[in-house]
């Protein structure tokens, strides 16, 4: 809608009150206007920069008709500046703009609305895109001018504007997402210098009400363009900056809380990835630490070490005190460093069955200096183990004599089985094995391996004798005599090696005696037998 004041194109500019004009008046200028026009090389009437015809002039002169209409055309023959405006969008009006008594009119606002809103939709799109801060906020004064079924065409092209930024940003952050990066680990910083270009806070801060909601939708979008940063890049400064910046909004409602704590995370990281690039080398000296921790856990993992050797390489591994002394930059190593001693005392207890040792570990983790919720869990450790310690406290003398205690190297090692699965057609079984390691003292190894030896060289001792004399004895006496012979002794090495272990025949009394083992009692109750399962 292009608008024209019919004061000026009848040559009535210099009218000062609308008691002077009548419909004669008008009519009489009318027709010299429309005789120029006629007269006129191209049948046009120039309008400041436009070329009017004889119907644009027209519908102009008819807006005289109302009363209100022509007192309004007459207050802006007096507002040059606004005028002009509304003609050509000339931005001067904007200096020193005054908001005379009759804008608080309503009809006048409805009047002008239609011309005004286009042209300040287009002047606020310029000061907005040159980041002129100043200029936006002056246009921005001028907004009681648009009436309100004009709101959405005065703020058209700074909307539009704003979505394809947020939409390109968007695109980037799915970009990232599915892999398909333009940026990388070298460019990455120019993703904020994007955003700083398309969203500059100062201007966008300048924005009425109007653009709430877009803005709360830029700073989700820069939001989730820093996440996905975190998500895929080993960088952590661009997503604090991003996160920073877009917390430099005018953001309002429950949201801005969630940008802060995100914030607050994505801060702290990059700080302590700041002192850890200081502290390099200090870094170095305790991941060689985590390192050698790690080869414990392997060396037990494997028996390759004993327990009581591996928790005292670790005790004398590094300095608990010198370590916790460490900023906050160490604190990841810390963390590390605990967990690794934990696993190092869950391993020393599952493979070497030593408890002593397991929670001397766990306590040696818990002086480690880390976050309350881990050093909840290294104490449930500490109580599991102690539980555990009061329910195999007999294994912690040699379960066989009562009397020693285990030695590493003599642990009794067997083989225990699970049926898992049995099908009947066909015939089939599956079944699970544990391989368990019993506690044992160097003094039984050697007295049950004794009296193992004993048995089988009183058995075939008296099989070779009952032999010789069956053969003697000539005839059938020989089969007969071998048998008394065997059998005798079989019940003299049997009574020697029961004799020489009070608790446990390995032979005969795995399934009567060894069941009660504390190591094993719960296993068995668990359905664990010594007799491989068959079909």
């Amino acid at each position: 809608m292009q608008y024209i004041n019919p004061f000026e194109i009848l040559g009535l500019s210099n009218i000062t009150d609308t008691a002077n004009i009548n419909n004669e008046m008008i009519k009489k200028e009318k027709r010299k206007l429309f005789a120029d026009i006629d007269l006129s090389d191209n049948g046009l009437f120039k309008y400041y920069d436009l070329q009017l015809t004889k119907s644009d002039c027209e519908k102009a002169i008819d807006e005289l008709k109302s009363i209100d209409f022509k007192e309004f055309y007459l207050y802006l023959l007096s507002n040059k500046k606004l005028n002009t405006f509304l003609v050509n969008g000339d931005c001067s009006v904007f200096v020193k703009f005054t908001n005379d008594s009759i804008f608080k009119l309503p009809e006048f606002v409805k009047f002008i609305s239609p011309f005004f809103a286009p042209k300040f939709d287009k002047a606020l799109l310029v000061a907005f895109e040159n980041k002129n801060e100043i200029d936006t906020k002056t246009i921005l004064n001028t907004a009681s001018l648009v009436y309100q079924n004009d709101v959405n065409t005065a703020y058209k092209s700074v909307t539009n504007n704003l979505q394809n930024k947020i939409s390109e940003i968007n695109d980037i952050t799915k970009n990232i997402k599915n892999e398909e990066r333009i940026y990388d680990e070298e460019n990455i910083e120019e993703v904020l210098t994007l955003v700083k270009e398309h969203f500059p806070t100062n201007t966008l801060n300048c924005l009425p009400q109007y653009f709430q909601s877009q803005i709360l939708k830029i700073a989700n979008s820069i939001n989730y363009l820093s996440n996905s940063i975190w998500d895929a890049f080993d960088n952590t400064q661009v997503p604090n900056d991003l996160t920073g910046y877009l917390l430099t909004l005018n953001i309002g409602g429950l949201d801005k809380p969630t940008f802060e704590k995100n914030f607050a995370i994505i801060n702290k990281k990059n700080k302590e990835r700041i002192e850890q690039a200081k502290n390099a080398p200090v870094l170095k000296k305790w991941a060689n630490v985590l390192l050698q921790l790690r080869k414990y856990i392997k060396e037990v993992e494997s028996k390759s070490v004993s327990s009581i050797s591996a928790f005292e390489q670790t005790k004398n591994l590094f300095s608990v005190s010198e370590l916790n002394s460490l900023p906050d930059f160490a604190n990841e190593i810390r963390i590390q460093i605990g967990y690794s001693i934990r696993s190092l005392s869950i391993s020393i207890w599952n493979k070497h069955s030593d408890i002593t040792n397991a929670i001397n570990t766990i306590n040696l983790a818990l002086l480690v200096n880390v976050e309350n919720d881990d050093m909840a869990k290294f104490n449930q450790d500490l109580v599991e183990l102690q539980e555990l310690e009061k329910k195999y406290k007999g294994v912690l003398i040699c379960y066989f004599c009562d009397k020693n205690g285990p030695d590493d190297d003599s642990s009794l090692d067997t083989i225990i089985y699970k049926e898992t699965y049995r099908s009947y057609i066909p015939r089939r079984v599956q079944y699970s094995e544990s391989i368990i390691s019993l506690p044992r003292c160097k003094s039984c190894k050697e007295i049950q391996s004794k009296g193992n030896n004993q048995y089988y060289l009183y058995f075939f001792g008296l099989l070779i004798l009952g032999v010789i004399i069956g053969a003697v004895t000539e005839g059938s006496h020989f089969i007969i005599g071998g048998l008394i012979g065997g059998f005798i002794g079989w019940i003299i090495g049997n009574a020697v090696q029961r004799n020489s272990v009070r608790k446990y025949d390995i032979k005969d009394d795995r399934d009567t005696t060894l069941r009660n083992h504390p190591i094993l009692t719960e296993r068995m109750n668990q359905g664990w037998t010594f007799s491989k399962p068959t079909a």
